[in-house]
């Protein structure tokens, strides 16, 4: 966790600080961060909203290893049973992972009441999680610099700290 002074400058720092939940907009910052947190350990599993990419179902049930957890292949969209599957994240030897969320504003335009409760199911079981020693972000990046997110797990959800102001999205 983040016991000595250098652990306060690793790259999961200034996110972790804020919440569990970030966007981007620049996908150059989200590659940065993405090697930044794979040189600490994090694995990560992408999910992609795009009209070519494969379904949400389909991509989450894969990073969260659906039939492992509950003997079935995929979840049905059911956000209890969501809810149940990041509870009982599969966490790699490092105990870090990181969801990354690639054009999350086609997802958002389409669907922004679920979109909003499985980031807000992501903060709340991030939360749970460090209680266990594990560390569990999402990395949102949006090609919409003006995107906002009402709060998830009682927080606000923030741009990553290179973009975080207005100007540094183009505004």
């Amino acid at each position: 966790m983040f016991l000595t002074d250098a652990d306060f400058h690793r790259a999961d720092w200034p996110l972790l600080q804020n919440g569990a939940v970030h966007l981007f907009w620049s996908p150059e910052v989200l590659a940065e961060t993405r090697k930044n947190l794979a040189e600490l350990g994090y694995e990560e599993s992408e999910i992609a909203f795009g009209s070519k990419a494969p379904g949400f179902r389909a991509q989450i049930s894969r990073a969260l290893k659906w039939r492992d957890q509950f003997g079935y292949d995929s979840w049905n969209g059911n956000l209890d049973a969501l809810n149940d599957g990041m509870r009982h994240f599969p966490f790699g030897p490092s105990g870090r992972s990181a969801l990354i969320f690639v054009d999350f504003q086609n997802f958002a335009l389409n669907s922004p009441e679920t979109a909003h409760a499985i980031l807000d199911i992501i903060e709340r079981a991030a939360r749970d999680h460090l209680l266990c020693g594990r560390l569990l972000m999402a990395l949102v990046q949006t090609n919409d610099n003006r995107y906002t997110c009402p709060p998830v797990g009682g927080r606000r959800v923030d741009w990553n700290p290179r973009e975080w102001t207005q100007q540094d999205r183009g505004l």
